[in-house]
């Protein structure tokens, strides 16, 4: 017989629904709906939590969008995921594996990332109506990769409760700059080694153009972890926020090449400029033999031209990085040194109205992501 718990939040906290739940082993679905009619869904199995994330119109419409959020997918990807999903009834994730474009391992990372995420923004909650209903729930997870409800909702109300000492802090839509070297907060700090070095994966992120929100979901860590650490770092002095004015006014500025770099490209230009003319040439006369007559109304996309544009642009950036390595026997530990070495131009990771290049060393490799516009 199917089990059902209604009610409203201001009758019933949240915190009790949790409690209700885990002690008692529930299997089922719980879903939580506020004022602003936002609404989350929550799959439990003998009281463990097995994911949450928003109520969406399309399944798994949450996770994908999540994906994209944290550079483990385009947009375009995302759209072309949709639509075969769509005509071939298989889930998001899996076709998106299958194509190679990510890993399982890291797909399963962004859904507890999705799930924590889902949890921390719903227990601040204080007003809407819950809704359980006991039911089978059908996953793939191991019972002993699971969280007991309790387990989670308690340390999702400490969260909570320290939120408020720093969250003022820092603010989605705000951007910071750098302005001291991380060596100084590392030496400062009385963090955890664990917690230093996810402190620096965030000092890596900051570049005095990408907002705090983006920060957030590519350190892969969350709100609440990404967020204070990036209060720590303003507190120690290591980061500092551009105020609107200086942010436009950096945004607008074309970034020049280093003379490194352009004498690099020049002397490059200099010795390939016949091959590149002969290339140019044979292509052409190919073209012109074998290219059939474009056919009434055949229009180019610009968009699929765009995407071939950053492909190319990606390519040759972590090309300069594979060139650093084979120098200088290691992969470069940020960007602005491979600008500095001038195997790249300062003008190729500056891309206009766009933000930074997100570079990461990866298990032995790196993770470059082109500018998100």
């Amino acid at each position: 017989m199917s089990v059902a718990l209604r009610g409203n939040l201001r009758d019933f906290g949240i915190a009790d629904v949790f409690q209700l739940i885990g002690q008692q082993r529930k299997t089922g679905v719980l879903e939580f709906t506020n004022d602003g009619d936002e609404g989350v869904q929550l799959r439990f199995d003998g009281g463990n939590v097995v994911s949450a994330a928003p109520i969406t119109d399309r399944a798994e419409q949450a996770l994908g969008e999540m994906l994209v959020r944290c550079g483990r997918l385009t947009q375009s990807q995302l759209d072309r995921l949709k639509t075969e999903s769509e005509a071939t009834a298989q889930t998001l994730p899996r076709l998106a594996v299958s194509r190679g474009w990510i890993e399982q391992e890291e797909v399963a990372r962004i859904e507890d990332l999705l799930t924590r995420e889902t949890l921390f923004d719903v227990l601040r909650w204080e007003s809407g109506e819950f809704d359980f209903r006991s039911q089978p729930v059908e996953h793939t997870r191991e019972m002993e990769s699971l969280l007991g409800a309790e387990q989670i909702l308690m340390d999702s109300l400490r969260m909570v409760d320290e939120w408020h000492s720093f969250c003022e802090l820092v603010h989605e839509d705000a951007v910071f700059r750098r302005s001291s070297g991380v060596e100084e907060y590392r030496r400062r700090t009385e963090l955890q080694a664990e917690q230093v070095a996810q402190a620096e994966r965030v000092f890596a992120l900051v570049d005095g153009r990408t907002p705090v929100r983006k920060i957030v979901d590519l350190s892969l860590l969350g709100t609440f972890d990404a967020v204070r650490l990036l209060a720590d770092l303003r507190r120690y002095e290591v980061i500092e926020l551009l105020d609107p004015e200086a942010l436009e006014s950096l945004r607008s500025l074309p970034a020049p090449a280093s003379r490194a770099a352009r004498e690099t490209l020049g002397d490059w230009l200099v010795g390939a400029a016949p091959l590149l003319a002969l290339a140019l040439l044979a292509a052409w006369i190919g073209t012109r033999e074998t290219r059939p007559p474009i056919a009434p109304g055949f229009s180019l996309h610009s968009e699929a031209h765009g995407e071939v544009v950053a492909a190319y642009a990606t390519r040759r950036a972590h090309h300069a990085l594979e060139a650093h390595r084979f120098l200088t026997g290691a992969w470069p530990e940020s960007l602005d040194q491979v600008s500095r070495g001038g195997l790249l131009a300062d003008a190729v990771l500056a891309v206009p109205d766009a933000s930074s290049y997100y570079y990461a060393k990866r298990d032995g490799g790196v993770l470059l992501l082109a500018p998100a516009r």
